[in-house]
């Protein structure tokens, strides 16, 4: 798998921008994208990095806040009028159709019905996982403000956790463990939010479930500012855990 950060951010980070990843998963004859996430300030980093319309087969929205998922309009627009041709599936919880089809109405009405690809619906639950190509999609739900889906991915040789927002309940330390990879929210420094994960949180995660690597994203615009310079060092020293920027690429 070849992760992209695409942005890191929460919801009102102008410098990190709203987070999303895009991951590449197959062989080099044949690969699949998947972009996690895709809120407000999304579509614009995504064309940064890539310009080929048909190039992104997935996307996943954990949840409905507007930083995850806002940023649908723009992108849907975009392939249109970059002439896209091949399916676009689009895997989130129940609601996922009548959302995105209100938000691109209101966003650019009569769209939808002009758009020359198709887009494809797929639900998803902690109790229905999915299968398609070859990858396998399961979720647990996170303790968040509204229902928010972590999302594990396996491609048969490598295991991804992506968590949306929120704590980790049970389920996702029983998803996560022994996991290759978990990029996680992390708000705060310390558990003040009761809806939000924090440093702290994520590295008694990277301890309780020996995941091999963890990527902390999703922080607190002035948290991120003002965190003390000793803060970060402990984070870099950690060879399991590090902070992305925009554009920070890795392979696993």
């Amino acid at each position: 798998m070849i992760i992209l950060f695409i942005g890191v951010g929460e919801a009102c980070d102008s410098e990190h921008g709203n987070t999303s990843i895009l991951v590449t998963t197959g062989s080099n004859t044949k690969t699949k994208k998947i972009l996690l996430d895709c809120g407000f300030s999304v579509p614009h980093r995504f064309f940064h990095f890539y310009n080929d319309p048909d190039e992104l087969d997935y996307i996943w929205i954990s949840h409905f806040h507007g930083d995850h998922f806002f940023g649908l309009p723009l992108l849907l627009l975009r392939f249109r009028e970059m002439k896209r041709e091949k399916p676009l599936t689009i895997i989130a919880q129940q609601g996922i159709r009548e959302k995105a089809m209100a938000i691109m109405e209101l966003a650019y009405p009569g769209c939808l019905e002009k758009l020359n690809y198709k887009l494809i619906f797929r639900t998803i639950s902690p109790a229905e996982p999915l299968q398609i190509d070859k990858l396998s999609f399961k979720t647990a739900q996170t303790i968040h403000s509204l229902i928010n889906y972590g999302l594990l991915i396996d491609d048969g040789y490598r295991r991804l956790y992506y968590s949306g927002d929120g704590r980790p309940a049970d389920e996702v330390k029983k998803l996560i463990h022994d996991c290759d990879l978990v990029i996680h929210e992390a708000f705060t420094e310390e558990d003040s939010f009761p809806n939000h994960s924090s440093v702290s949180g994520c590295r008694q995660l990277l301890f309780d479930e020996s995941v091999k690597r963890l990527a902390l994203v999703h922080m607190e615009r002035t948290t991120r500012q003002n965190m003390p310079v000793s803060s970060l060092e402990e984070i870099n020293r950690d060879e399991k855990m590090f902070l992305p920027v925009s554009g920070t690429r890795l392979t696993i």
